[in-house]
């Protein structure tokens, strides 16, 4: 895995336009506030913990009690999962974007004492998901482009990696150390110091809480951070 720390955001736009020019199919981004494993929610609590069952189980219920409160179709599992994901349940899948800009927005939330950092995956399509199997038979890591059919992965420009419990070393491995997939990653680091600055930068350049939320409470996030905090920014 390369380690690249940028000092700007054209710092930043140069390096992604250097990973892009390689013409690879697949280039996705991952903006995380601290640098914490590359691992789904389900496997955060203990990695070394088989939490299929669980899961399975959890989607299932999901399932039946969710009928009513649905406002778009979904037609397989790999779609009920991202929904799952979306709001709040814990998988299996671990969220990434297409667009850089997006990335290195959630990088930058909140803007605290910590450095933050954007993962990118830059591969060909060896490693896509199967969609015609379940998302519990995979034995590899793979990722996953959505049907886009909720607000928030095509505002966000979903993508998903699909993770898998390892039964040979019994437990949910992070990409980073992945066998299959470490060697195509680059971690960027951005010294907390530049996260305020980037934040204002990213937002004229029509990347903020209003387009990244679609609906009244993304405007309502974008419209305190403009009068309360964007100012103050210099």
């Amino acid at each position: 895995m390369t380690i690249i720390t940028i000092t700007s955001l054209v710092h930043y736009l140069s390096l992604v336009e250097t990973i892009v020019d390689k013409k690879n199919e697949i280039v996705l981004f991952r903006g995380q506030m601290c640098d914490w494993p590359l691992l789904p929610s389900i496997a955060r609590k203990d990695p070394k913990e088989n939490t299929t069952r669980m899961e399975k189980e959890m989607l299932k219920d999901l399932h039946r009690r969710s009928k009513l409160l649905l406002n778009c179709k979904i037609d397989t599992k790999w779609e009920w999962l991202v929904l799952a994901q979306h709001k709040g349940l814990l998988t299996r899948l671990l969220d990434w974007t297409s667009n850089p800009l997006t990335a290195l927005w959630f990088a930058c939330q909140p803007c605290g004492i910590n450095d933050a950092c954007v993962y990118i995956i830059d591969t060909d399509r060896s490693l896509d998901v199967d969609q015609r199997k379940s998302p519990f038979k995979n034995n590899k890591t793979r990722i996953y482009k959505p049907i886009l059919n909720n607000e928030l992965v095509i505002a966000q420009d979903g993508w998903f990696t699909a993770h898998y419990y390892c039964k040979d070393e019994q437990e949910f491995i992070p990409l980073e150390k992945d066998v299959d997939m470490k060697d195509l990653i680059t971690k960027v680091i951005i010294p907390h110091a530049l996260k305020p600055l980037l934040i204002k930068r990213l937002s004229r350049l029509g990347t903020n809480s209003r387009t990244i939320y679609p609906g009244l409470e993304g405007l309502c996030k974008h419209l305190n951070w403009k009068y309360q905090v964007a100012n103050s920014i210099k």
